[in-house]
């Protein structure tokens, strides 16, 4: 994305470039080693927390309220629990894009809902009912 902005690429550009970066619809923008940090303070378990996303969705909705960027990129982790077992973990996108009052926006995030259980099928991973609630409600 530096490059891009830095070549003031046109915005085909941009969305020629996350479609090939983004096979699944969303993009790895940053990440950490959170259960690392907090190993040494004796507790156990992994974290990485990260930040997933696609600035071209996020602009769809940007259009309409900046305010968006509060919820995207989406926050996820990848956790163990106290037994062990690993969660994959996420806000819903339809609950946080709704509560903008924007039908436009809206939709987006049940859109987004959609993309994050096809997600979750490729990695076979259980989808959560409402993650495949929202995703019917788009198709």
């Amino acid at each position: 994305m530096a490059q891009l902005r830095a070549g003031r690429a046109s915005w085909d550009t941009v969305l020629t470039a996350a479609e090939e970066n983004a096979p699944h619809g969303f993009m790895r923008f940053w990440c950490t080693d959170v259960g690392g940090l907090m190993q040494l303070a004796g507790n156990p378990g992994s974290c990485a927390t990260y930040l997933m996303g696609n600035h071209t969705i996020a602009e769809r909705m940007y259009r309409h309220d900046p305010a968006v960027m509060l919820y995207a990129p989406l926050r996820t982790t990848i956790h163990q629990d106290r037994h062990g077992v690993t969660w994959f973990s996420i806000d819903q996108p339809s609950t946080r894009f709704a509560s903008f009052d924007v039908p436009d926006i809206a939709a987006i995030g049940l859109e987004l809902d959609r993309k994050v259980a096809n997600l979750l099928r490729v990695l076979d991973v259980p989808v959560p009912p409402a993650l495949s609630a929202g995703a019917a409600d788009v198709q």
